[in-house]
């Protein structure tokens, strides 16, 4: 019997392979290879000796004192909101700071220390630092408070917390008890350590993702994986050259597209980063401008505002030859390039914790990538049952791959056990939620695959397209949103009896907004104003927009949420008979059909 599966399957290959070759014929396919044969010289020149350095135990503390010994009066980054400016010497020898005081108070390598504190250009010389002395940082989002921030701190399971000193009341709220080190200007001076070469498979950060499901959870992010996800942006995306360009980067430090991606190829290629603690539409392309930025770095919610903003007479003066990012939204990515005339635009798509991505780099509106020889069995496209959860199945047990135009699950190979794997995927830190994740025997015997949570589908071309958030997770400014972390949060409200947060589409806005559907306690009232007030412990992008209010919700015999009627209904007071509230900067006040319809035609946010 193994004999004949084994068989079977080379001839599937072999069949797989043939098709490949007749598909070469296709115009658009032609288009996408001749862009990814034109990016693999430079992936070659720059990402694979950085590859090869990161497998020989390398990490961002090599490559920073690398750059430290050889451009030490070069700037490196510069803080846009306070005028800072840092050159590679000044980053270095703040990374031997934190390494030494580390080292001072006892922490070894191998240990976590979670970190927290805002963007900035300390940020960076922190997380180099840790990878100096060999412990990994647990990078915990500023955002959070109260018992979010708790458990993804716990779930770390930290030797101590370093911290900005403006944040350590969000601890202290927080009831985090675990010793600390503040991370300021009077961090003590000791003889830093190393850098201590990487073993094998060691962790260089825990970058938080909510998944498809539960809270947040701490991704495991290897030394190796860090030097090549940026070097491949920096040298294959970006193509950033020394001395010539300085990316701009206003996204989270925290996430692994601000960390990773940008600052990541900032620093494999040896060129400047501007930074902002958080995004500012008004001061966008001023920042821009005096900066003499090229390249930026996005999340398709930043440039739907940067749209929505009046026009100025200097949009078009620049100097941005490319941007990258992903959720750009093809309405948007349009009236973006029209009215900033920015040349280059390359969508990608990817998930922190997953084995691989797809990149379009031929500029095709709306499509977050192309798979190059797409039958090659690294990526597939599975039917989905909605009203189950699962995949669609056949008779023999198999996974059912998608036609062109046909929506289904994302599913990435998961390599054999090697170095290959050590590369590409680790999982989260919790051995069982990481088997979670993984299928195995779904197409042929044998194999294992990532669930990426996500629907999308495919064109004849092999160009990919975004489609939906599957599970309980919604994308929303941005950010993923675990629907179980805000709903155990709301549930403390006073006169809460039930609370169920979902996802829902509003006309002109890109994702889900948030919404809180509650049922009070028999015989009360919910009081808005203390909701409110307990909405506001998550972080802004996580606090529902809209909040409904019932008698009852539907729930199955085993007593679980049934939330396919709240995402359907949505939040359009025209269409529910049930109380709505929206929210705003002072909390939620009542949403009428007129406010409703100024959200939905842009004259009012949410």
């Amino acid at each position: 019997m193994r004999a004949r599966s084994t068989r079977a399957a080379a001839a599937a290959k072999l069949a797989s392979a043939a098709g490949s070759l007749r598909d070469l014929g296709q115009p658009a396919l032609r288009e996408a290879l001749a862009a990814e044969i034109g990016a693999a010289p430079a992936l070659m020149r720059h990402a694979l000796p950085w590859a090869l350095r990161g497998l020989a135990g390398e990490t961002w503390a090599h490559a920073l004192d690398r750059l430290a010994r050889r451009l030490p009066r070069s700037l490196a980054y510069v803080d846009a909101g306070t005028g800072e400016r840092w050159t590679w010497a000044e980053v270095d020898a703040r990374a031997r700071r934190v390494a030494g005081a580390l080292h001072a108070r006892g922490v070894r390598r191998g240990e976590v220390v979670a970190y927290l504190a805002g963007n900035g250009p300390g940020y960076l010389a922190a997380v180099m630092g840790m990878a100096r002395l060999g412990v990994t940082g647990a990078l915990l989002d500023p955002r959070l408070s109260g018992r979010p921030l708790r458990h993804a701190t716990l779930a770390a399971a930290p030797r101590l917390v370093l911290v900005s000193p403006a944040l350590e009341g969000a601890l202290d709220a927080a009831g985090v008890d675990l010793p600390r080190l503040r991370d300021d200007h009077a961090l003590p001076a000791a003889r830093p350590p190393g850098p201590v070469r990487a073993r094998r498979g060691e962790d260089f950060v825990y970058i938080f993702t909510s998944g498809t499901t539960g809270f947040p959870k701490p991704v495991r992010i290897t030394h190796t994986k860090g030097l090549v996800a940026g070097a491949a942006f920096g040298a294959g995306i970006f193509g950033l050259r020394p001395g010539e360009d300085t990316l701009y980067n206003v996204l989270p430090l925290h996430h692994a597209s601000g960390l990773l991606l940008g600052a990541g190829a900032c620093l494999t290629a040896g060129v400047p980063m501007v930074l902002r603690e958080r995004f500012r539409a008004s001061l966008y392309w001023d920042d821009v401008r005096a900066h003499g930025v090229t390249a930026l770095l996005y999340i398709g919610e930043l440039f739907r505002y940067l749209v929505a903003q009046e026009p100025r007479p200097n949009d078009r003066s620049h100097r941005v030859r490319v941007a990258a990012g992903n959720g750009l939204r093809p309405d948007v990515w349009e009236a973006f390039q029209a009215r900033f005339a920015v040349p280059r635009i390359v969508e990608f798509y990817g998930a922190t914790e997953a084995p691989g991505f797809l990149v379009n780099l031929t500029g095709r509106v709306g499509a977050v990538g192309h798979l190059p020889l797409r039958r090659a069995g690294w990526l597939e496209l599975a039917r989905h049952d909605a009203a189950s959860g699962e995949l669609v199945r056949s008779s023999d047990g198999r996974a059912i791959p998608c036609g062109p135009g046909e929506p289904g699950e994302l599913l990435v190979r998961v390599p054999e056990l090697g170095p290959l794997r050590d590369l590409v995927f680790q999982g989260y830190t919790d051995a069982a939620a990481t088997e979670r994740k993984i299928l195995r025997d779904v197409f042929q015997p044998g194999d294992a695959w990532f669930r990426s949570g996500d629907l999308l589908r495919r064109d004849a071309g092999d160009y990919f397209y975004f489609v939906d958030r599957l599970g309980d997770t919604f994308r929303w400014k941005g950010e993923n949103v675990s629907t179980a972390e805000v709903a155990d949060v709301l549930a403390t409200a006073p006169g809460v009896a039930m609370v169920a947060v979902v996802g829902v589409e509003v006309p002109g806005h890109e994702g889900r907004a948030g919404l809180a559907a509650l049922v009070p306690d028999e015989g009360k009232d919910v009081d808005v104003e203390a909701f409110a007030r307990v909405a506001r412990e998550l972080p802004d992008h996580a606090q529902p927009r809209f909040l409904r209010i019932l008698p009852a919700l539907d729930t199955t015999g085993t007593f679980k949420i049934q939330k396919k009627r709240l995402r359907d209904e949505g939040a359009d007071p025209s269409r529910i008979a049930d109380p709505l509230h929206v929210r705003s900067a002072e909390g939620y006040d009542v949403l009428s059909v007129g406010r409703w319809e100024s959200i939905v035609q842009g004259r009012s946010r949410i």
